[in-house]
């Protein structure tokens, strides 16, 4: 079945930033979009990269460029979105993955 998905308005005063990336041909592209409160398109970057991350690196990646462009802006609220449900998992349990990238997060965080 079709799942709806919507979507949602961040709080007043926090800034939504969604991004995403994918890999293929050994390139690694993300992209990154800033609403405000009341759905207004803020910004966003992209780009396309000569590297060949796997799937959950590029999207760190893509999260790291979305901290930069809020450190960027002086956006001192913000709700960061991402399709990644992996990152996503490890971003909520930061201290439990020993992994490389668990580290990573960690340093991020």
């Amino acid at each position: 079945p079709a799942v709806k998905e919507e979507w949602r308005k961040p709080k007043q005063g926090t800034v939504k930033i969604n991004f995403d990336a994918a890999v293929k041909d050994r390139k690694t592209s993300f992209g990154i979009i800033t609403r405000d409160h009341e759905g207004f398109v803020m910004g966003g970057r992209a780009r396309v990269l000569n590297r060949n991350y796997n799937a959950e690196w590029a999207e760190l990646y893509a999260l790291e460029e979305s901290i930069n462009l809020a450190k960027d802006n002086s956006w001192a609220r913000v709700d960061f979105e991402s399709d990644c449900a992996s990152l996503v998992n490890r971003l909520r349990r930061p201290n439990v993955d020993l992994s490389t990238l668990g580290h990573r997060i960690l340093d991020l965080l």
